[in-house]
């Protein structure tokens, strides 16, 4: 079974999918589902779960276990090589959230929204530009990268005498009052973007790079960069998908680090 088509399955199914893998800990993009009934319930449950996972072929009813090639992605999922996944939430509270993961020449991408998951194989050298090709569509803002020490940020507020123009090109009186003025926008959708690698058996993953939907309908990443005197760094980018995957991209290179 090879998911060069999107396949899209409930979520629980995943996740009964993977307990009954006895996997460990699930990806937090798959999320804790947790379910308890009684014993003839639980059999009807179960049987509900086989049938949804038996139509896209993942589960063979006759054998009565997860087909291989499916439990390779499930066990692939786990011991990813290198990894890129984000967790969106809206203002009004509804979540969603991918993940796209590479384990030697393979790649797959699962995409999270609502009760729903959606499976598909892409290219393992695009893992990061699949997470970014999973955001919805939104102009990114019209900056450059705008970078300033975390103690520079912290020392003020944004001046009352400057209103952000979300359509302007964010001049401000300085570079770190022009990045509060960021912060403080107004926001519809927050973004939440990560990359891990595995390196003789260990993980190591990135602190969390945010992408906001402003309210002007404008997308803005903000990430922090460390800095040779301790002071971190807090930059500000367009959120255009070739910023975005570059700087997830170099993220990812930091982790050899």
């Amino acid at each position: 079974m090879v998911i060069d088509a999107p396949v899209t399955v409930p979520r629980v199914a995943l996740a009964w999918a993977w307990e009954s893998e006895r996997i460990g800990p699930a990806h937090p993009v798959l999320g804790v589902v947790e379910w308890w009934f009684e014993d003839d319930a639980a059999a009807s449950f179960d049987e509900l779960m086989r049938q949804a996972l038996a139509e896209p072929g993942f589960y063979d009813l006759r054998r009565k276990r997860l087909t291989g090639d499916f439990r390779d992605v499930l066990w692939g999922i786990s011991t990813a090589d290198a990894e890129c996944y984000r967790m969106s939430s809206t203002r009004d509270g509804r979540r969603s959230a991918s993940l796209a993961v590479v384990t030697g020449r393979s790649g797959s991408l699962i995409t999270v929204d609502d009760d729903q998951a959606t499976l598909v194989r892409i290219p393992a050298g695009r893992v990061c530009r699949a997470i970014v090709g999973t955001l919805p569509e939104v102009r990114p803002a019209g900056i450059g990268e705008i970078r300033v020490p975390r103690s520079e940020y912290g020392a003020g507020s944004v001046s009352e005498s400057y209103d952000l123009d979300m359509t302007s090109d964010y001049t401000a009186p300085d570079t770190a009052e022009q990045v509060r003025a960021l912060m403080a926008a107004p926001r519809t959708v927050i973004h939440q973007l990560y990359v891990a690698r595995r390196t003789n058996g260990k993980r190591s993953s990135s602190y969390p790079l945010t992408a906001v939907d402003t309210a002007h309908h404008e997308r803005v990443l903000t990430f922090l960069q460390d800095s040779p005197d301790g002071d971190d760094i807090i930059a500000c980018g367009p959120g255009s998908t070739d910023y975005i995957t570059a700087t997830l991209d170099g993220t990812m290179r930091g982790l050899h680090d």
